[in-house]
C-alpha cells in the first residue's frame, strides 16, 4: 500500500519537559490507524505537530512522498491533513451550515456566498453522514455536545483530506452515534484516506483500526496489527507494568439522607423527577443523551430554576438561587465540557487549583496568602498524582487527563458533602480513569455524598452502590443489590421488562 504520512524521529519539548522523543511511524493510504496512551503520554503533541499547531524540534514528516512542514494548522490542512479535535472548536453564535463552510464558502460569479449551493451541499454532505439536516439551520451553541461533534466530523469528511486524525470521537457520542462514525471511517479508508484514530476505548479497536500504536512517556512503545490488541498488553505498554484496573472498594454504610429531591420539573428537561444519596455511598445516574442527567445536576446545583417540586439538603428546605447558594450549602460539582465550564485557561495549574477556595486564603489586608497557597495546591497535586512540570505551569499545558485530575481536586478542596461528578472520566485513559474511580469511592467512604453521572456503563457499575436510570426526563428505574447488573441497566434505559 503506498504509503500517505511518515514520521521519522520526531521530538519536541517544552521547556525542560520532553513532550515526544524520537517518534516514528508510517500510516498508508486507506489504513486505519489507532493511536494509544495515558494522558500525558504525548498524544496530543504528536497530532498537533502533524497539524501545524507546533513546529518540531527535530525529525521529518512527508505527505504523499513530499515534505510536510505545516507552518499553520491553514498550510496543514491545506495539503490535506483534517484534524477533529477532542474538545470541539467552533464559532458558537454562528449557525451549524456556516461553521460547516467557514473560510471556505462556494460564491457565485459576483463573488457573493452561494447560499443555495452551500445548503444543498451541506444537506448532502449530513444524508450521507445519517447526520440530522435540519440541524444545519441551528445555532452551532444550541446543540448538544454529541450534535456539536457530528457536525465537526461533518465538516473535516467535506475537506479533501488526505489523512484525518480524530482525537476520542467518541467520547460523547452515544452507542447508535458511534456506530454511525465507524461506518463513515470505514467509508473513507475504502476512499484511500489515511485515518488516525485516537482513542481510550479498547472496544472500538475492532470496529476503527488496521493497526495500532502506542506512546509511553513521548516515545514508541508499541507498533502491533489490531489482531494483536490484547487489553493486558496494551496496558502494559501504555504504564510500562501490569495494570489492575480493579476498583478497590468496601460495602457501604451508608449514613442518613443528604440530599433528597422530590418532583422536580424543569419545563422541557425534567418531570416529576425524585431521588435521594446518602452520606457515604455513590450513587450512580445512567440514561441515554437527552434523558436528563445534566438538567438534574444543574438543578441541584443552582443553575437551572424548577417550576414545580422540592429539595432538601441534610432535612432542611433546599431552594438555590445559583452555584454560589449550592456551594454555601456545602455542593460542589464537577461540569461535563472541562473546556469551556470547567478550566480557566489563563491561569496556572495552582491558581486553578484552588481558586474555590481564595477567601480562605486571603490575608488580613486582602492578598493571597501564597505559602498556603502552594502548600494546599502541592497536597492535592500529590494525593490525585497530577502530572504537571511545576504548579505554575499553564493548566492548559497538561494533558486531558490531568487538567481533568485538577478539576476533581478543586473540587476536593472545599470538602463537600455532597459531590456531583458530570462525566468525571470522559476521554482520558485507562490508568488515570482508575485513579479517579478509586478516589471517588474513597471519598463516599469517608463520608461524603457522591453523585455520578457517567455514559460509561461498566464504570458506573463499579463505582455505584445504587444507580437511577433516567429516560425521557423521567426516573425510570432504581436498580440496587442483584438488580444492579448491566443488563438491568439497559432494560431500564430501553423501557423493556424482563
Amino acid at each position: 500500500m503506498r504509503t500517505i504520512l511518515s514520521v521519522t524521529g520526531l521530538s519536541k519539548s517544552f521547556g525542560a519537559t520532553a513532550a515526544l522523543t524520537d517518534v516514528g511511524f508510517t500510516l498508508a493510504a486507506g489504513e486505519r490507524l489507532a493511536l494509544l496512551g495515558e494522558n500525558g503520554a504525548g498524544k496530543s503533541t504528536l497530532i498537533k505537530l502533524i497539524a501545524g499547531v507546533h513546529r518540531p524540534d527535530a525529525g521529518e514528516m512527508t505527505l504523499d512522498g513530499a515534505p510536510h512542514r505545516p507552518s499553520s494548522p491553514g498550510d496543514a490542512l491545506a495539503g490535506g491533513v483534517s484534524v477533529v479535535y477532542q474538545e470541539p472548536s467552533f464559532f458558537p453564535r454562528m449557525s451549524v451550515l456556516e461553521n460547516l463552510f467557514v473560510g471556505r464558502e462556494p460564491r457565485d460569479r459576483l463573488g457573493q456566498v452561494d447560499w443555495r449551493g452551500m445548503r444543498g451541499r451541506g444537506a448532502e454532505l449530513f444524508r450521507r453522514l445519517d447526520v440530522p439536516v435540519e440541524l444545519l439551520n441551528r445555532r452551532m451553541d444550541a446543540l448538544s455536545l454529541a450534535e456539536q461533534q457530528l457536525a465537526l466530523i461533518a465538516r473535516a469528511v467535506d475537506v479533501d483530506a488526505k489523512v484525518l486524525i480524530l482525537d476520542e470521537p467518541t467520547s460523547i457520542l452515544t452507542d447508535a452515534e458511534a456506530r454511525r462514525l465507524f461506518r463513515v471511517v470505514r467509508r473513507l479508508s475504502d476512499a484511500g484516506v489515511g485515518i488516525l484514530y485516537i482513542t481510550h476505548r479498547f472496544e472500538e479497536l475492532e470496529h476503527v483500526a488496521d493497526r495500532f500504536i502506542v506512546l509511553k512517556d513521548g516515545r514508541l512503545a508499541g507498533d502491533l496489527p489490531a489482531s494483536a490488541a490484547d487489553h493486558d498488553r496494551i496496558l502494559e505498554m501504555m504504564s510500562g507494568r501490569p495494570v489492575n484496573a480493579t476498583i478497590s472498594r468496601t460495602a457501604a454504610d451508608p449514613g442518613p439522607v443528604v440530599l433528597e429531591a422530590e418532583g422536580i420539573t424543569v419545563p422541557g428537561a425534567l418531570s416529576g423527577v425524585g431521588l435521594t444519596v446518602r452520606e457515604g455511598e455513590v450513587v450512580g445516574l445512567y440514561g441515554l443523551v437527552g434523558a436528563g442527567r445534566t438538567e438534574l445536576a444543574l438543578t441541584v446545583f443552582g443553575m437551572l430554576r424548577p417550576s414545580a417540586g422540592s429539595m432538601r439538603v441534610r432535612g432542611e428546605p433546599y431552594a438555590p438561587k445559583s452555584p454560589r447558594d449550592a456551594m454555601a450549602r456545602g455542593i460542589a460539582y464537577l461540569p461535563e465540557d472541562r473546556k469551556t465550564q470547567g478550566v480557566f485557561p489563563g491561569m496556572d495549574t495552582m491558581s486553578n487549583l484552588t481558586a474555590v477556595r481564595l477567601p480562605a486564603l486571603l490575608g488580613r489586608l486582602g492578598v493571597i496568602r501564597r505559602a498556603q497557597e502552594r502548600e494546599l495546591a502541592a497536597t492535592w497535586v500529590r494525593s490525585l498524582r497530577i502530572k504537571a512540570p511545576t504548579l505554575g505551569f499553564p493548566v492548559t499545558g497538561l494533558s486531558g487527563g490531568h487538567q481533568q485530575k485538577v478539576l476533581f481536586a478543586r473540587q476536593l478542596v472545599t470538602d463537600p458533602a455532597i459531590l456531583i461528578l458530570d462525566e468525571p472520566t470522559r476521554g482520558i485513559d485507562v490508568a488515570t480513569k482508575t485513579d479517579i474511580q478509586q478516589r471517588l469511592v474513597e471519598v463516599a467512604r469517608e463520608g461524603t455524598a457522591v453523585l455520578v453521572i457517567s455514559s460509561d456503563l461498566p464504570e458506573l457499575l463499579a463505582v455505584s452502590d445504587r444507580v437511577y436510570v433516567m429516560r425521557d426526563g423521567r426516573m425510570a428505574a432504581e436498580l440496587h443489590g442483584d438488580e444492579l447488573t448491566e443488563d438491568g441497566v439497559l432494560r431500564a434505559t430501553m423501557g423493556v421488562s424482563r
